[in-house]
Order: C-alpha cells, then sequence, then structure tokens
C-alpha cells in the first residue's frame, strides 16, 4: 500500500509539472522576468517585497528533474550558476524528492560538505508550478540554516524532464 502511495505521489508531481508547462507565463507575451524578480529580491539580494529577516543572503538553486527513475523516485542535479550569498551553491550535487502527503514535497539537496532539506506545495493540475518554500533542515555547512522564498517549474519534455528555478533569503 505504501508502494501505491509513493508511485502515485511521483506521478502526481510530474503530472502537476507537465501541466504547469503547457501554460502561457501569464499571458505577459514577449515579457520576460527573472526568478529574483519572482521571489520579490533583487539581483543585489535586496528585499523588494519578501518577508525576510535583516542579514539575509540571497540564494538561487538551479534545478534539472530527471525523468522518474525505475523506482517511481524524482531525483535531478542542481545546476551550474546556483548560488547562495556571493558563493556557488551545490556544485555537483544531486537531489531526491521523500515521499510524502500530495501536495507537499521534501527535497533534499545532497552537496559537498552538506545536505540542505526544503519543503514547498506542488499545484493542481491546470495551474502553474509555482510556490513559496522554505528550509526543513541543514547538515554540515548548511547546519542552522533558515529562510525560503518562491519557487517556479517548468515541464521541458513529455519524458518528465523538468527544470526549476527556486530564489529567496536565507540566514546562517
Amino acid at each position: 500500500m505504501v508502494k501505491v502511495k509513493t508511485r502515485f505521489t511521483v506521478l502526481l508531481m510530474v503530472s502537476l509539472l507537465g501541466i504547469a508547462a503547457c501554460d502561457d507565463d501569464e499571458g505577459d507575451e514577449g515579457g520576460t522576468t527573472t526568478g529574483a524578480e519572482e521571489a520579490g529580491t533583487t539581483a543585489g539580494g535586496g528585499e523588494t517585497g519578501t518577508s525576510g529577516k535583516e542579514g539575509g543572503e540571497p540564494i538561487m538553486i538551479k534545478t534539472h528533474l530527471a525523468p522518474l527513475n525505475a523506482r517511481g523516485e524524482t531525483v535531478g542535479e542542481v545546476l551550474f550558476g546556483s548560488t547562495i550569498g556571493g558563493s556557488a551553491f551545490c556544485a555537483g550535487g544531486r537531489f531526491a524528492n521523500a515521499p510524502g502527503e500530495p501536495p507537499t514535497v521534501v527535497r533534499t539537496f545532497r552537496c559537498p560538505g552538506g545536505t540542505l532539506a526544503i519543503t514547498f506545495t506542488s499545484t493542481p493540475p491546470g495551474v502553474k508550478q509555482r510556490s513559496d518554500w522554505e528550509v526543513v533542515k541543514g547538515l554540515g555547512r548548511f547546519e542552522g540554516l533558515s529562510g525560503g522564498g518562491r519557487m517556479r517549474g517548468v515541464l521541458e519534455s513529455k519524458g518528465g524532464e523538468g527544470r526549476e528555478t527556486f530564489t529567496g533569503t536565507v540566514i546562517r
């Protein structure tokens, strides 16, 4: 029964990303925004509308979702250009989603020197994949990290591959 629930959860999440990717980007033809703009932060890390604590550092995590693996799990890699403060974030890192009750997703990034777990909400069919996210736990070099922001996901293929961008502010 647990195996069926896990597979259903994973399939639901992938389906949601697919449906979200089919939608026009808020009808702003020709207009573009950066992940930082969507998260309510400026490129320099200043806040323009998100709630955050003083002294926080900007974070941007870019991911590539692989198609579901043989066990029906959502996994992927952290992409070049991901940053925390003024440094690279999780260079060469990978991630996996922990089984959970839909629509909540718990994602663990496995990075050189530590792991970072975040949580966000997958969106229902027909709605763009966008959500608030927050840090759940950090180990190693991410121990004591707190904060969060906004995420956005886009499906790249019918095979389940996609990309996501998480932007926000964190405090060490």
